[in-house]
């Protein structure tokens, strides 16, 4: 009770600096919100858009239903490979009818010709392992040609990965740099009570009793910080999300799917940012 007590009393004493540091804690924090958020969806849209980046081995035009359904079966049990769906010429015609207007006057009463291939179409569990699943598939008797997206995937990758990076060197900026706002933060109320801190010192009073209203401080400031940050993120966001329905061809997370980890994310940086950086603070001032 007394280290709260303690700590509630020093922040009203620097009043006009502990809301200088809630005001920029939760401007740290709401950035870190949102990398967060980048970070989930584009983990989200990267396995939406690895879904569309297809593996497609096409047939021998020879090859007999039954032969058909041995590749079909040999593909799938290949070990990267996620889905295989097989895809007969009738439907290959359909579908490139279905591409417009333009293909579908160019195909117009070519019903029953053989145009095009049956195919399996196959999504990967890693796309990392294209190439080496393309051979494997390249290899199975009766399988002409294997097309491989190979340029769209390596860019799914590359992009994703650095998005990624960026994210995470962006939020370990944020998270130094809200440890030194706290840090100078409850340095100014370390620095006004030195003397008291000097005299507990004198009568015995243990290192940890006396750090832990500064820590406590510190720790309130954190998540009185991420609480706003949350707050912003929420109303921000849903806004965001609600626009994102509209969209086609990717989707990304609404709020409530991302809630959980995101709450517990900035919460858990609210705490680890204050009682690290009150921890800091008073660190030096207990070496007397």
């Amino acid at each position: 009770m007394y280290p709260l007590k303690t700590a509630f009393s020093s922040l009203g004493r620097n009043a006009m600096m502990t809301l200088a540091s809630i005001v920029t804690i939760a401007c740290c924090l709401f950035l870190l919100g949102v990398f967060l958020l980048i970070t989930f969806n584009i983990n989200y849209i990267g396995s939406q858009v690895s879904e569309k980046c297809e593996l497609q081995a096409y047939i021998n035009e020879w090859t007999s239903d039954l032969g058909e359904e041995r590749i079909l079966k040999e593909i799938s049990a290949l070990p990267n490979v996620d889905t295989a769906e097989f895809e007969s010429k009738e439907q290959a015609f359909e579908n490139a009818r279905a591409m417009g207007e333009e293909m579908d006057e160019a195909l117009e009463g070519m019903e029953g010709e053989d145009i095009f291939r049956s195919s399996v179409k196959v999504t990967l569990k890693d796309l990392t392992l294209a190439d080496e699943t393309a051979a494997q598939m390249a290899a199975v008797s009766g399988v002409a040609k294997v097309n491989n997206r190979r340029d769209i995937i390596r860019k799914v990758i590359s992009v994703t990965n650095v998005i990624r990076i960026g994210s995470l060197i962006a939020m370990l900026i944020l998270v130094l740099t809200a440890i030194f706002i706290i840090r100078n933060t409850i340095e100014l109320s370390v620095h006004a009570r030195e003397e008291e801190i000097h005299i507990m010192k004198f009568v015995g009073a243990t290192d940890s009793f006396i750090r832990r209203p500064f820590v406590m401080e510190g720790i309130i400031v954190g998540l009185i910080g991420a609480a706003i940050a949350i707050t912003v993120i929420a109303f921000g966001y849903s806004a965001l999300a609600l626009h994102a329905e509209s969209l086609r061809d990717v989707k990304i997370y609404s709020f409530s799917e991302t809630a959980a980890p995101l709450i517990v994310g900035v919460l858990a940086f609210g705490l680890l940012m204050g009682g690290v950086g009150s921890r800091a603070a008073v660190k030096r001032h207990l070496k007397v």
